[in-house]
């Protein structure tokens, strides 16, 4: 009757609960508990910390115990959430339809809320000195308290904004994607600096010391090198593809970029020498990347499939792939680089990816039958439409 797992999965999530007599949300809960039931007969210990899993589908965040893979709740917002940053004391959502900056505390629950604006764009931290900051659509940068969530300073722009990057020292750049003009804060300057590319740019993202903004150029499709704080251009590299997603390895000394026009991954030094050294095949439809530290692995969602795309960084060399769910949107590692969690957004669930297993498979060559070079660990259904999450560790 089902082709597969994730098909039923579907039919049943979408039409048969009232049948059952349950809720989505009781279902959701005990589908968690039959995930742990599973994990306890797989090697792997878990990670000692949380997801938190941004469900825009149920305007709320899902928390997953990682330590055995179980979903504990569900922490309601009012609105729609596309992205969480994990802060020193408190965890932040951004629900941008809502205007609104969410907090969520050690204790796992929502501590804080607070409207901004009419409609919110993007959020950033600088968890170094814990200064975090927000983009209304009306033209404002806004930074907001870390621990009241009240705006301590608005600055008005230029242009209407999109994209938001900001470096550990708290300097800020904004992006407004359809003009190509961008704007620089830095605490003290009593005016921004501003620029403009001249046409369409999608991401901006800040490389690690901080001295050059990296911009995902489209009209032009090439990365473009700005320097810090002059926003003067000092290098531009084209590409094989549009430069839709941005990847930093964990030491930030090489960028991964994907996007339409190639199933590929062009490989970037952003400092000297400032090169694109190769561009490699990467599966069908490359989207979103993360990667791990130790082993360094680049694992790479196919944005319009279902399955993970898994790159040795060291050698450049195909290790396999890993069927995971339908249209993997998100990838993020837990920092001991023991798992991978892949949200799948169009079947509601966390594919999770234990790295190890990738070594042991490469050691055994009787278990490199197939495509896949690791088996996937567990799927734990997490809400409709997960888009983004972020790991925590459990407090000591």
């Amino acid at each position: 009757m089902y082709r597969s797992g994730f098909e039923f999965r579907r039919h049943f999530s979408h039409g048969l609960f009232p049948l059952f007599g349950i809720t989505r949300r009781e279902w959701l809960l005990s589908a968690g508990c039959i995930s742990l039931a599973a994990c306890a007969r797989r090697v792997g210990s878990g990670f000692n910390g949380y997801a938190l899993v941004a469900t825009s589908g149920e305007h709320s965040v899902a928390i997953a115990d990682l330590s055995n893979f179980r979903l504990l709740r569900e922490v309601p917002l009012g609105g729609s959430p596309v992205s969480i940053r994990a802060g020193i004391e408190s965890n932040y959502v951004l629900t941008p339809s809502t205007g609104s900056v969410h907090a969520i505390g050690p204790e796992l629950k929502c501590t804080a809320s607070r409207k901004l604006s009419d409609e919110l764009c993007a959020i950033d931290l600088a968890r170094g000195v814990n200064r975090l900051f927000t983009l209304a659509a009306a033209g404002q940068l806004i930074e907001v308290d870390p621990r009241t969530l009240a705006p301590k300073h608005r600055w008005k722009l230029a242009a209407e904004p999109a994209g938001l990057a900001v470096a550990a020292d708290g300097s800020v750049a904004v992006s407004n994607r359809k003009t190509g003009s961008i704007e620089f804060f830095r605490a003290g300057d009593a005016q921004p600096a501003r620029t403009n590319l001249g046409g369409a740019i999608g991401e901006i993202a800040f490389r690690k010391d901080g001295k050059l903004l990296l911009v995902a150029n489209y009209h032009e499709q090439a990365i473009t090198a700005l320097d810090i704080p002059s926003l003067q251009v000092v290098a531009h590299l084209p590409l094989a593809m549009q430069p839709e997603n941005f990847c930093f390895n964990s030491d930030g000394g090489q960028l991964f970029v994907t996007g339409p026009g190639m199933d590929g991954i062009a490989i970037a030094f952003p400092y000297l020498p400032f090169e694109i050294e190769q561009t490699v095949l990467a599966g069908r439809d490359p989207g979103a990347m993360a990667c791990s530290e130790n082993p360094a692995y680049l694992l790479v969602a196919s944005a319009s499939g279902s399955d993970v795309f898994i790159l040795n960084i060291e050698d450049r060399k195909v290790l396999g792939i890993v069927e995971v769910g339908q249209k993997p949107s998100f990838i993020t590692v837990t920092p001991d680089s023991q798992y991978a969690l892949v949200l799948n957004e169009s079947s509601g669930d966390m594919a999770v990816i234990r790295i190890p297993s990738i070594q042991q498979r490469l050691g055994n060559p009787a278990t490199m039958r197939g495509k896949s070079a690791a088996a996937l660990f567990t799927m734990l259904p997490v809400g409709s439409k997960p888009v983004h999450a972020v790991v925590i560790p459990k407090p000591a």
